[in-house]
Formats: C-alpha cells, structure tokens, sequence
C-alpha cells in the first residue's frame, strides 16, 4: 500500500479515473488480512501474536495515511537524481537543446523540460482544464514573495519549500 501512496503522482497520470479505487481496494485487502490474521490468532488462544499483529497493523496503517507521499516521491526523485538534473541547470546555462532522461517521465507530467526565461521548470501536475499546477522549478537565485513561474497554461505559482541545489517545489 505504501507503494501505492509514494507512487500516487505517476500513477494518476496513467488511471487517474482509478486511482482512488485502486487506494480504496488496497485499504479493505489490508484490513481484512489484518482481522483475518488478529481473528486466527485468537481462535488458537494466542493473545500476544493477535495483539501483536493488531497493534502492528494500527502502526504501519497511521504512518502510510499520516505521510506526506508526494514530498517523500518529490525528494527522494530530487535526490537519486541530482547528478543528472545539475547537467541539465548546466545545459540551461550554455544555451544547449535540453533532453529530458527516461526518468522524467515519471516526475513530469510529459516529459518535458519547460523554460521561462533563466528558470526551469518541470510540470508535476495540472488540473484537466490546465487553471492550477504544480511542479519543480530551478531558479537562479533565492525567490522572494514575488517571484512566479507559470504552472499551467492559467496558473501562476509561487516557490514554496527548497528542495536542493536550486530546485522550488511550487505551488
């Protein structure tokens, strides 16, 4: 089910008439596996293991609904992949034809590197009318309170949270 979670942005770029049936199935699965186990376990009389494995599953179930999945899939993509967005700052910088890698597919909503002037930006996410979005965007210099980058065809946003080495998530 944590899969599911961290891999919610590229995953509702392909079923995303789906996607709260797949998270909806994935929930009932789990709780039924846990009661069905917490039930076995009290029908053979050992009250630790069902205790055990219901406070488990209370455990694991709390931090997969209380974790920001979207910064977790956002920063760990930034992370495993900063060598390889510091060559396309550095492309940006020359003035060369940027090529997006194979990986981006999964972070950008199509794949694209998108400029606006010195900044680069990738789209995470737009709205099926393209009014609001979100994305990743490296900026040449640390933003203030009126620095914008356009998210979505009618959709200005703001940088809201350092991500590293230059990358904004905005909103």
């Amino acid at each position: 089910m944590a899969i599911s979670y961290y891999l919610w942005l590229p995953m509702f770029r392909v079923i995303w008439l789906f996607n709260w049936l797949v998270i909806g199935v994935l929930w009932i699965w789990a709780v039924l596996w846990t009661f069905t186990a917490v039930i076995s376990y009290l029908s053979l009389k050992l009250h630790g293991r069902a205790w055990c494995t219901l406070v488990a599953a209370v455990v694991i179930g709390a931090t997969v609904w209380t974790t920001d999945w979207e910064t977790v899939y956002i920063d760990s993509q930034i992370s495993w992949h900063r060598d390889e967005l510091a060559a396309l700052v550095a492309a940006h910088k020359r003035g060369e034809t940027l090529t997006a890698p194979w990986w981006m597919d999964y972070l950008s909503i199509d794949g694209e590197i998108r400029r606006q002037g010195a900044i680069l930006y990738l789209p995470v996410y737009e709205d099926w009318r393209a009014e609001i979005g979100l994305g990743i965007a490296h900026l040449p210099m640390r933003p203030n309170s009126k620095t914008t980058v356009q998210t979505a065809s009618g959709d200005l946003g703001q940088p809201v949270r350092h991500i590293g080495d230059g990358w904004w998530w905005v909103e």
